[in-house]
């Protein structure tokens, strides 16, 4: 797990997914690209205010395909100033390498809970801040493929591509318009992807799904590869991976 924040706030989650790369959401990225600077990350603790090892970054790419007012494509790469020294609470995750038609009962979600919409105009408690600073573990489930299909056609009119994005319903109880932006979605230790910050802007009545973008999607594997190596990228691009990739 990886907490990102702009100086000391905490922007997103991410994945490291190789020791000198962090994979999170493109959104949190999207709009700071002049203030890189700012950005820094902390690894190895469950909070993200302190311990574990906190680092600037060298640079970041977001997903060339990626547009904000789209579901589509939302992921970023982060390129880390030098290798991370590896311990066991500090470890790359795998990746889910190729799409898969299973639909498993839940998937195990991390992130720090982001600071809610507060409607009642109260103060926010000193405990509530010290629990946002803690990592926080969900399990989502998976969507009906029918309703995501629809729920897809909806905000992204003809598209077709089932394999590039999956759909995960809210958690009970939690805000309608809340997203854990760049949270690594996990199956058995495997990362299937990132939680994309997109929601529309009736999210309060719709309980909009939560979309992630899924790491096995050619277009978005292929990508990853060509980064991380240093190749130029295209969308026709495909890479078929061996089990010692990442």
């Amino acid at each position: 797990m990886v907490a990102i924040l702009k100086k000391s706030v905490y922007i997103s989650a991410g994945a490291l997914i190789d020791q000198s790369w962090v994979l999170t959401g493109a959104d949190s990225l999207f709009m700071i690209r002049e203030t890189t600077r700012f950005i820094r990350v902390r690894l190895g603790s469950v909070n993200y205010k302190e311990g574990g090892y906190l680092t600037g970054i060298k640079f970041f790419e977001i997903h060339p395909y990626f547009d904000d007012s789209k579901p589509l494509f939302d992921v970023a790469l982060i390129k880390l100033p030098e290798p991370v020294r590896m311990t066991p609470s500090l470890n790359p995750i795998r990746l889910q390498k190729r799409y898969r038609d299973v639909i498993p009962t839940h998937f195990t979600v991390t992130a720090w809970p982001r600071r809610g919409r507060n409607t009642s105009g109260h103060k926010e408690s000193l405990e509530d801040i010290k629990r946002r600073r803690l990592l926080s573990v969900t399990h989502l489930h998976p969507l009906d493929s029918e309703q995501c299909s629809d729920d897809l056609d909806t905000w992204v009119p003809d598209f077709n591509n089932k394999k590039l994005i999956m759909c995960l319903e809210p958690p009970i109880n939690g805000d309608p318009c809340e997203r854990d932006i760049g949270a690594p979605v996990v199956l058995n230790g495997i990362l299937w992807g990132v939680i994309s910050s997109w929601k529309s802007e009736d999210c309060d009545v719709d309980g909009d799904s939560i979309f992630m973008s899924l790491v096995s999607a050619v277009e978005i594997s292929s990508w990853i590869h060509s980064t991380i190596h240093a190749h130029r990228w295209t969308k026709k691009h495909t890479i078929d991976y061996d089990d010692n990739f990442i």
